[in-house]
């Protein structure tokens, strides 16, 4: 009788001990994350020089890194992951002209394609042996609507939300 209560204490000792070990890991922040330092009004402009920070999220460019709470340099140029990409404006307008731009760790293929809401491929475009590329597609025909841009470089995918809401005169 005394043998199981003590099996029993031991193991809610252990389990008590594993869990308190865990919310400590979830609430632990890298020491190079000062939230006094948290800005939520940080950065003017719109420049896409994406940064890798020490918490292991890409950030769009230094100031949005150090706004998030980074400091002392916790941060390193390019994306956390092997490609990233970003792309403006969002929603096109009138001009149809869509900026996309792909960052990728090393020198590869980009495939870039925008699918519309039915799954149905509107734009499809190969970049041979890039690290950084622009693309420009011309979105003029594509109507108003909900579009898909699905970039893939080694494997590695991202997708985005594009809304087109072209002016009709």
């Amino acid at each position: 009788m005394m043998n199981s209560f003590f099996r029993y204490l031991f193991g809610t000792l252990v389990i008590a001990l594993a869990f308190t070990g865990s919310l400590k890991a979830q609430f632990t922040q890298p020491s190079c994350i000062d939230s006094n330092m948290v800005s939520f009004n940080p950065c003017f402009g719109t420049t896409y020089q994406p940064v890798c920070g020490c918490d292991n999220v890409t950030y769009r460019n230094e100031c949005l890194a150090i706004a998030a709470g980074i400091v002392n340099f916790g941060y390193v140029d390019g994306p956390c992951e092997f490609m990233d990409f970003d792309f403006n404006p969002n929603p096109v307008y009138t001009a149809g002209q869509l900026d996309i731009r792909v960052i990728c760790k090393e020198i590869t293929d980009i495939n870039v394609w925008i699918f519309d809401t039915f799954f149905r491929q509107r734009y499809y475009q190969v970049s041979r042996q890039f690290k950084d590329v622009n693309l420009f597609p011309d979105v003029r025909n594509f109507g108003n609507g909900l579009y898909f841009i699905v970039i893939e470089a080694e494997g590695v995918v991202k997708v985005k939300r594009l809304l087109v809401n072209q002016i009709i005169d």
